[in-house]
């Protein structure tokens, strides 16, 4: 990488540092959104963001506003913990020196699992231009920090409408009959191993 590229990105840093927006958060309600600039150590020689950076802060984000929920209304401190990837797309490439926004937003919840969709938005501070870059739906379940082996409850939502909730219900349960049949699946592939304490004996044929 051409070392002019690499002083520009490392002054704009600094400059945004100073400027106290280089890691800049917003909290409202049910959505979490927070930005940093691109740097070399987060893309490949030929400046592209690694896929996995961009991964890590979408799961942060989720991670974030559904720990937030869930612990708004419940005395069992819990932490919000991702269980399943619905979906990912990779829209558009993210490049560095540019900004990426990430915003997470609790689009359904259940008793004990919410759904959070998460959307990338990557802007070049010099032109001004932006463009969506992901867009992901994650779900997470609440797990207590007492005791690790408990999901704790998640607090509901309002919805903007009925329709709204509705649509986020059939989405609940069509990844909960998915993930029922994909746990048949590996089972009949995998069966369990046989209980330690029993002996098994052949027997002739």
């Amino acid at each position: 990488m051409p070392k002019i590229v690499v002083g520009c990105c490392i002054s704009l840093q600094k400059y945004l540092v100073k400027q106290k927006c280089y890691h800049q958060i917003k909290i409202h309600a049910l959505v979490f959104v927070c930005c940093r600039v691109m740097l070399p150590d987060d893309a490949n020689i030929m400046g592209n963001v690694h896929g996995g950076i961009i991964l890590k802060m979408i799961e942060e984000a989720g991670s974030i506003v559904g720990t937030r929920h869930c612990n708004t209304q419940n005395e069992d401190h819990c932490l919000a913990a991702l269980v399943r990837v619905e979906k990912t797309e990779f829209l558009s490439p993210v490049f560095i020196g540019e900004v990426v926004h990430v915003s997470a937003e609790i689009t359904y919840t259940s008793k004990h699992s919410l759904e959070v969709q998460v959307k990338v938005i990557a802007e070049n501070i010099l032109t001004g231009t932006k463009k969506l870059a992901n867009k992901a739906a994650l779900w997470y379940v609440p797990c207590s920090l007492h005791n690790v082996d408990k999901i704790t409850e998640v607090p509901p939502i309002k919805y903007a409408s009925a329709e709204q909730e509705e649509e986020g219900r059939k989405r609940y349960e069509a990844q909960k009959v998915e993930r029922l049949e994909t746990k048949a699946r590996v089972e009949e592939a995998m069966p369990p191993p046989p209980n330690p304490g029993t002996v098994q004996l052949s027997l002739p044929v």
